[in-house]
């Protein structure tokens, strides 16, 4: 009796410890946070173009390009380019749990930071590889009117500029959802995520919404 009862305070204290290294691997949100690189620099988009389903996020932040479409009909200027004030995404993480012996990542918590009226669906969340490139930026005629650039009118496709760029290889894609707690003096509920993947050294975690700037993660050095 006593063997068996020595055998079950072994198996208890086993579990106690090995409960006990999960709590340790359950990170303050503070520490992620850490690892948040390029703030208020890329945006999403896609590689190519949107059939390519590979995500590419550019850095238009130091563009100074200047364009305008002209209504041939009027003569008259229907759109000229300017400096946009670009959003910029804010994650408020809310559970954090990192199981670094299986390299098993969760993270749950809130997407702030969109327009008021942004659907789930719009936001684009990932973890893959980056891979930094550089990506042109190209200017092509229009059937609503004549486009200019430089005061030159623009008849066929051209590069105006090359920007700094990266995509993701190795892509996980997760999906936002709506919560059940609506948003202070507004009608439209808070939006959620709920990220779960196994993870290697390499990996970062990009959330991204178009007209806005993404929130980047280096989660992979919190392997080391």
């Amino acid at each position: 009796m006593k063997k068996l009862t020595s055998i079950f305070v072994f198996i208890f204290l086993c579990g106690e410890l090995s409960f006990s290294q999960r709590i340790q691997d359950t990170i303050d949100c503070k520490q992620l946070l850490k690892y948040k690189v390029d703030e208020n620099r890329f945006e999403f988009g896609w590689l190519d173009n949107v059939f390519s389903g590979i995500p590419c996020f550019r850095d238009y932040t130091k563009s100074e390009i200047q364009m305008s479409m002209v209504d041939t009909r009027t003569d008259s200027i229907i759109y000229k380019s300017s400096e946009t004030k670009e959003n910029g995404l804010v994650i408020i993480p809310q559970q954090f749990l990192l199981e670094r012996n299986t390299k098993h990542f969760q993270l749950k918590g809130q997407i702030t930071g969109g327009w008021e009226s942004v659907k789930p669906f719009e936001f684009e969340i990932y973890i893959g590889h980056r891979n930094d490139t550089v990506s042109n930026i190209t200017l092509s005629p229009s059937e609503y009117g004549d486009v200019y650039f430089g005061g030159v009118k623009v008849d066929s496709t051209i590069v105006v500029e090359v920007v700094p760029a990266f995509y993701l290889s190795n892509i996980v894609k997760f999906k936002a959802f709506r919560g059940d707690r609506k948003l202070d003096n507004s009608d439209f509920k808070e939006i959620l995520f709920d990220v779960d993947a196994i993870i290697d050294e390499k990996s970062i975690l990009v959330f991204g919404l178009s007209s806005g700037y993404s929130e980047i993660f280096e989660i992979g050095k919190l392997l080391y």
